[in-house]
């Protein structure tokens, strides 16, 4: 990722070694934030990884779900980075999904003025988007994302050997935003995944060649409008304005955001189509996938 003032790299990779070389000089201490289910997971296994290399690491637990994004939580972090002896030198860590994504990126943003923080989403919808591109946020009330700031990781290491850990509807809840990126930007993305879903078969490979292609749209995107200021950014948002009232109205108990965003990428071809501003065929292929 190449932004005006600085660049950080996106690493697509299996290999712990890969992603410890990169941040070797770092630091020696880490903060690292996750939700209760991630914690389950893999919370032990990455801190072993990083104790075995001699670093200092500390973790916080936040409530698995939308409910994690709440002020109650920031508060938590805040507290818990500062009992633990989290410093400005130190660099957080978000391990989870969209909600750790985000609530993590405000904390660091915010904790001491702003520390560093690196992503490692656990999800392929984080994979493909909340991870990339420097948005964080946390909901309130009446409204998501509604307190946030852009701030940039200084790495992304995404490891899909996290997907192995998911279920189906997660996986599906991640190719809605895939599937996002192709109806913008690349019909011959389009039929690459067109054909992918109708054999209902999907590689080690294929899921890299997909976060690759996303992480890479998105990534251009950004790098011209890191902060929505000239309207371009606003093109990645394609299904969320109806998503974001939808999970609102539902109070984020009814659908995974990834599942929202496809209900709001049909909200918007239809609307389109009446308009006229799309033709049938278009309203089709949204429909289809």
């Amino acid at each position: 990722m190449r932004l005006k003032e600085r660049k950080y790299d996106v690493l697509i990779s299996q290999s712990t070694n890969d992603f410890f070389s990169i941040i070797k000089k770092q630091t020696k201490t880490f903060f690292i934030i996750t939700d209760t289910n991630i914690a389950k997971l893999h919370l032990k296994y990455l801190v072993n990884l990083f104790r075995q290399r001699g670093y200092n690491v500390k973790t916080a637990v936040i409530t698995a779900g939308e409910d994690g994004k709440s002020i109650r939580n920031l508060s938590y972090l805040y507290d818990k980075a500062l009992e633990a002896g989290i410093d400005r030198k130190s660099c957080a860590i978000a391990l989870g999904g969209g909600v750790v994504s985000d609530t993590a990126g405000f904390f660091a943003a915010t904790y001491m003025r702003g520390i560093d923080f690196i992503q490692i989403p656990t999800t392929l919808l984080a994979m493909t988007d909340s991870s990339i591109g420097g948005k964080t946020a946390i909901n309130i009330t009446n409204g998501k994302n509604i307190a946030g700031v852009f701030y940039q990781p200084k790495l992304v290491w995404i490891n899909i050997s996290f997907l192995e850990s998911l279920p189906e509807r997660q996986i599906r809840n991640g190719l809605a935003e895939i599937i996002k990126y192709a109806f913008i930007f690349d019909y011959k993305f389009y039929n690459y995944l067109a054909n992918l879903f109708e054999n209902e078969i999907i590689s080690s490979k294929d899921f890299d060649y997909m976060i690759y292609k996303s992480c890479s749209y998105k990534a251009k995107v950004v790098e011209q409008d890191e902060k929505e200021t000239n309207g371009l950014r606003a093109v990645l948002n394609f299904g969320h304005t109806y998503a974001h009232a939808l999970e609102t109205a539902t109070h984020y108990k009814n659908f995974l955001h990834g599942e929202a965003v496809a209900i709001g990428m049909l909200f918007a071809a239809q609307l389109s189509l009446k308009l006229k501003l799309c033709k049938q065929e278009t309203y089709n292929k949204v429909k289809k996938y």
